[in-house]
């Protein structure tokens, strides 16, 4: 089976394989779903040694730190037109400049020195849209296709704000004559109603966390344990900042991954999500404990590495907010958490807050918000904003109002 999905995804490898078998709903499904996330998993551990000697031989400008975030911001910088000059995490005068400059077409205060997180959010969310199909759909380029993606978000704001008073509005009378009632044993199957019949479209964290970021810029920053008001905005606020930070970490191991181009990892996580599905559908009827003593023994049943499961989902989790597949990043985030690190299961609760990906359950949100921060207090590392030393208080205030 591992031999048959490798070499189905085209990786050098001269294995023989097995011919294809028919695939059963049960727990072999999912560790055909496990190895296909297991084999980014392998090709991250195996390229992880080469890449920390690559990165301690090249040389860089003295006194100047290099953190991930500065390469990620010199990127997004660049692709957008504002020229940052090499990409090496390295944040100089040249970087700053260029910070100024995207500030300035923003309408941000003008500050290289004090580049604010939501102005780096939403810089961003915004590379992610247009290499996710953005540019490909409105064949702009640079910051005229950053201007077109604000322009996007600032009128989906605004049509969903118009549509509320209308969702409320009374029914309009008609005149028309009721449709007869058939016979009881008359077959009525094609005038049988449907709660459907439209399709109904599921709601997108994407243009979710790009109105929270609009509306954070109007209000000159995040909100704070001084200033806050709207205990649901924090928190809203505070998800998009974790699904922030958990793209950016998983884009980072994406770096490190041989052998694989974006589309096969992004069609392997497709399918560790479509293996995790029902995982995923039971957060929202099983307590913290029963969802995470279900999906361990699943990962435990699959026979892969904590290791490799863990690397993998740390991917896939940010492919699934990239992608906005809900039961890829849910059921990543459920892994990991299953994995032993705790502070991902703060997503979850998120996700049952707001209903993302899985169906609103406010009172099981509070058990994982509560369990990750725990794990805090007992030193579990902090995954998301982990400088940030008052952001444990923030939510739990926030947690608290919000109830």
């Amino acid at each position: 089976m591992i031999l048959r999905l490798i070499t189905t995804l085209g990786i050098a490898l001269s294995f023989a394989v097995t011919a294809p078998q028919t695939a059963r709903a049960d727990a072999g499904d999912f560790l055909g779903g496990a190895v296909v996330g297991g084999v980014v998993g392998y090709a991250i551990g195996k390229d992880q040694q080469k890449k920390k000697t690559q990165r301690t031989t090249r040389t860089y400008r003295p006194s100047i730190p290099s953190t991930t975030q500065g390469a990620q911001t010199q990127t997004a910088l660049n692709y957008f037109g504002y020229n940052a000059g090499r990409v090496d995490g390295q944040v100089g005068s040249g970087t700053r400049a260029a910070i100024e400059r995207y500030q300035a077409s923003m309408g941000y205060p003008i500050n290289g020195y004090d580049f604010q997180p939501y102005q780096y959010d939403f810089l961003m969310q915004a590379y992610y849209w247009a290499t996710s199909g953005g540019q490909a759909t409105t064949q702009l380029a640079g910051q005229p296709l950053l201007m077109a993606y604000r322009q996007q978000q600032l009128s989906g704001s605004a049509l969903a704000a118009a549509a509320q008073p209308q969702a409320e509005a009374a029914p309009v009378p008609t005149t028309q004559e009721p449709e007869p009632v058939p016979d009881a044993g008359e077959t009525t199957s094609a005038s049988l109603p449907t709660l459907f019949s439209g399709g109904t479209a599921r709601p997108s964290l994407a243009n979710r966390c790009s109105a929270v970021m609009l509306q954070t810029s109007t209000n000159g920053g995040y909100t704070t344990l001084a200033n806050m008001s709207d205990p649901d905005f924090a928190l809203s606020e505070q998800f998009c900042l974790a699904r922030s930070y958990a793209m950016a970490r998983g884009e980072d191991l994406m770096q490190d991954i041989q052998g694989l181009t974006p589309d096969q990892i992004a069609t392997q996580c497709t399918s560790f999500g479509e293996m995790l599905e029902p995982q995923v559908v039971s957060l929202s009827l099983n307590t913290k404990t029963e969802a995470e003593t279900q999906m361990r023994k699943l990962a435990l049943d699959s026979g892969l590495s904590p290791e490799d499961l863990a690397a993998t989902s740390k991917v896939c989790l940010a492919m699934g907010y990239r992608q906005d597949n809900m039961d890829t990043a849910v059921g990543s985030a459920l892994m990991l958490v299953a994995m032993g690190e705790p502070a991902y299961g703060e997503l979850i609760g998120h996700h049952l807050r707001e209903g993302f990906g899985v169906q609103e359950r406010r009172d099981l949100a509070m058990q994982w918000y509560d369990a990750s921060l725990s794990a805090l207090d007992a030193g579990s590392e902090a995954v998301f904003l982990p400088s940030q030393a008052d952001r444990p208080q923030l939510l739990r205030t926030a947690m608290t109002a919000a109830q």
